[in-house]
């Protein structure tokens, strides 16, 4: 991580905000946006101390999270045109933190005109930090991590399949074809379960809902890391925009294709 300096800002607010609030959250310091969809006095603070933070390193930047995005929609659009932009997702999780479950992330990704330049994925509990740079491939803490991809027997593998969000028909039939595979095992915090694919302790994951702060950080660096990262349904590229075509990641292309072709027919994969 030397010289890393947003990487160190990432472990700073993670350090000051987030972590002296784990498994210390009184009722009051946790409120719902939507039904199920919550949000702690951890995601507010970190948010905006992690934007102060950028700010006084690059002032010209736009700046925006999953918070302030939530209160001003635009926000999104002017980070997607702007020269340079960072784009904050302070508690990836954050249902697993309000439970006390550490499976939760503070994520940050680098843009300039709505292209991905750099992405930092931070658990604070067990203190990973994976990180990328385009072109410069990928790192967990100070060591480079590269992709190895497995041959394909589904009774090893070990997927991290978040089918929820699925039309119901699509859900049911991934369901029944996960059974053959060793074990399905979804973080709900898409930052963990990212880094849990770099280590090789995951073989892929599924996704229907792709939020830009869930999955423009873990897509990439994965992605520098040597793995696969397309929308289920017509295997383009992530991006900022992209909505309930899907999105798996594997290790390698020929196992995206094996992957989707046994956990989705391709009567279900057309675009």
């Amino acid at each position: 991580m030397s010289g890393d300096i947003i990487g160190e800002l990432v472990i700073d607010v993670a350090k000051s905000e987030i972590v002296p609030r784990y498994n210390n959250l009184k009722e009051a310091d946790i409120a719902a946006k939507s039904p199920g969809d919550m949000v702690t006095i951890a995601d507010l603070a970190a948010e905006k101390a992690l934007t102060r933070a950028l700010k006084r390193e690059y002032p010209t930047a736009i700046i925006g999270g999953e918070e302030s995005i939530s209160e001003a929609p635009n926000l999104l659009a002017e980070i997607t045109t702007a020269d340079h932009a960072f784009l904050i997702d302070p508690v990836d999780g954050t249902n697993n933190f309000i439970k006390g479950d550490p499976r939760f992330a503070l994520m940050l990704t680098e843009l300039r005109k709505g292209q991905v330049e750099a992405a930092w994925i931070y658990l604070p509990v067990t203190e990973k930090l994976a990180s990328a740079r385009k072109g410069e491939g990928a790192r967990l803490n100070d060591r480079k991590v590269v992709t190895l991809a497995p041959a394909f027997e589904p009774a090893k593998m070990v997927a991290a399949a978040h089918l929820k969000r699925f039309p119901p028909e699509i859900r049911r039939l991934a369901e029944h074809n996960l059974k053959d595979f060793k074990e399905n095992r979804p973080a709900f915090c898409a930052g963990h379960d990212y880094i849990m694919l770099l280590e090789g302790a995951k073989d892929f994951s599924v996704y229907y809902r792709t939020l830009p702060w869930d999955h423009l950080p873990g897509g990439f660096i994965f992605t520098e890391a040597g793995g696969y990262v397309r929308t289920l349904f017509d295997q383009k590229k992530y991006r900022i925009g992209i909505q309930d075509k899907g999105l798996l990641s594997a290790p390698s292309e020929a196992l995206w294709h094996k992957i989707r072709q046994s956990v989705f027919p391709d009567r279900f994969t057309s675009s």
